[in-house]
């Protein structure tokens, strides 16, 4: 099985309205206001997908530049079902079959999804999970069953974590914004451990297959996600990486990158992984050395590794690496990597 996890970057889709909802024969649904209507029915050139370029190279990403195809894909920022279904079939040539992505409270509508070769046993959503009366996930931790063969069957918990975006209007008002943000995916962190340990009660914590896997935003070190990342018994694929290789987000304005993303197993999935089964391919991030465009491009020459947030050690690295061809200053496939692992089940 290859498993592959990638925030793919505000998946969306463009709409092309109808003047009656689908299937009105009677059109008396009907409306003249150019600026509303209804969505169409899901079919061929009734939507556009917003950013083609971006797509293509996510795609490239994620086929690790047209040379492997996973079984699986965990997607994060994803708006619908329509766009990654709209998605597999322009640009993955409709090479899965089993599609799901459930609404979540994300004002956005980036929402988690999973793309698969294998049927999906069963679907679990924790959209409406609560803690002193408030929402949890914002995004949904979106509980996947896979049906690898006959009788193996792996489980994925398919996460995106609060950010650390902070858009107060002076300082003191962005610390209580930042404060807030960790407090609750401290809380989002804590309440999947607990999850996992719900639904693989003693030996079968040992013994079956299960991962966590996701956009975290926040490193392994972070206090927040100790208990998942740390304390909860899982495995962390990266770690398996040297330091210098365990990054998958790179922050332009901060030139700096940081393993934001996580792929966590189950002890038995672990023992599953195959020798050097952990690729993270990053010819989609950044921009391209040379750029013939009025804004430069250039890509840095090195960028600060952080293994926690204002690291004061970190490591520096090699950032002119090869690109895919038609990444540019302004075209990039995301602002993450995705993440491969191979496993033997």
């Amino acid at each position: 099985m290859l498993l592959c996890n990638f925030n793919v970057n505000n998946l969306f889709v463009r709409y092309k309205f109808g003047k009656t909802f689908p299937g009105d024969q009677g059109g008396k649904s009907r409306v003249t206001n150019p600026n509303v209507g209804y969505l169409p029915l899901y079919q061929k050139g009734a939507f556009e997908i917003f950013n083609a370029e971006q797509r293509k190279l996510a795609a490239l990403a994620i086929t690790q530049g047209n040379t492997v195809l996973p079984d699986v894909v965990c997607i994060q920022e994803v708006e619908s079902l329509i766009a990654l279904r709209e998605f597999n079939e322009r640009f993955l040539a409709a090479a899965y079959p089993y599609a799901v992505v459930l609404d979540s409270r994300d004002l956005r509508q980036i929402d988690v999804g999973i793309l698969s070769k294998y049927p999906l046993d069963s679907v679990a959503t924790h959209v409406d999970d609560t803690a002193a009366g408030k929402y949890i996930f914002s995004r949904d931790c979106l509980e996947v069953r896979l049906r690898v063969k006959k009788t193996a069957f792996v489980t994925l918990f398919i996460n995106h974590f609060k950010s650390k975006l902070a858009l107060g209007a002076n300082e003191e008002a962005r610390n209580r914004e930042r404060a807030a943000a960790n407090e609750k995916r401290q809380l989002q962190a804590d309440t999947v451990a607990k999850l996992l340990k719900t639904r693989f009660p003693g030996a079968a914590f040992q013994s079956d297959y299960f991962a966590v896997l996701g956009d975290l935003n926040d490193t392994p070190l972070a206090p927040q996600l100790s208990r998942l990342c740390l304390k909860s018994g899982l495995v962390d694929a990266l770690a398996m990486l040297e330091p210098e290789e365990r990054w998958t987000h790179y922050w332009k304005a901060k030139n700096s990158v940081s393993q934001l993303d996580h792929v966590l197993l189950s002890p038995a999935l672990a023992g599953k992984l195959k020798q050097n089964g952990i690729t993270v391919e990053r010819r989609g991030i950044g921009f391209r050395a040379e750029s013939k465009k009025v804004d430069g491009g250039y890509l840095p020459r090195q960028v600060r590794v952080e293994a926690i947030e204002d690291d004061p050690d970190p490591l520096s690295i090699d950032f002119q690496f090869e690109r895919f061809k038609d990444v540019s200053s302004r075209n990039v496939a995301s602002d993450h990597c995705a993440i491969f692992l191979k496993f033997a089940i």
